[in-house]
């Protein structure tokens, strides 16, 4: 019961970093709200024994350290990085598979992975939309109810940039 309980508070640390994220105009800030992100997730996955969703979240801690450094370091925009970060998600994925359900976290990663590669924060908002619906739906099986809090929270505060978005371009014209 008391790990439940400390998955739970690692989930609240994770959502608000990530509410946090979508929130960024800038690409950096917005890998840096992702890495914290992941950080706690890890532990809440690791908690709740859900490993499925651990292991993207593990493998994303590396992959924002690296994409992070795009725009400083040359050695981070090599295009074998998001390669090096997908097959790493689906070799671990595949090592601990224990059921069918895991795949979900794994593909969204892929996205993710994508979606953070990208020089355009928008296109990474609008990709992470199909991937939080696909956590949605790991963290019902899983019993991660802060996780399906957090992914509601996701799609709304993506939706609630986009809106904003609209208002503020709206008044440029």
């Amino acid at each position: 019961m008391k790990l439940q309980i400390i998955a739970q508070l690692l989930g609240l640390g994770a959502m608000a970093s990530l509410f946090m994220s979508y929130q960024q105009t800038e690409r950096r800030k917005l890998i840096a709200g992702k890495l914290c992100a992941d950080l706690f997730w890890t532990a809440h996955y690791l908690c709740l024994g859900a490993y499925g969703g651990m292991i993207p979240n593990f493998v994303g801690i590396f992959r924002e350290l690296v994409f992070i450094n795009r725009e400083q370091k040359k050695w981070a925009n090599f295009m074998f990085w998001p390669i090096v970060f997908i097959l790493l998600n689906w070799g671990l994925g595949i090592r601990s598979f224990k059921a069918p359900i895991n795949i979900l976290p794994i593909a969204a990663s892929t996205f993710v992975t994508l979606s953070l590669w990208l020089r355009k924060p928008k296109l990474t908002k609008i990709i992470s939309v199909p991937v939080s619906v696909v956590f949605l739906i790991y963290d019902l099986f899983v019993g991660s109810y802060v996780g399906v809090v957090n992914e509601s929270i996701a799609i709304f505060s993506i939706f609630l940039y986009f809106i904003k978005e609209g208002v503020t371009s709206h008044d440029k014209e």
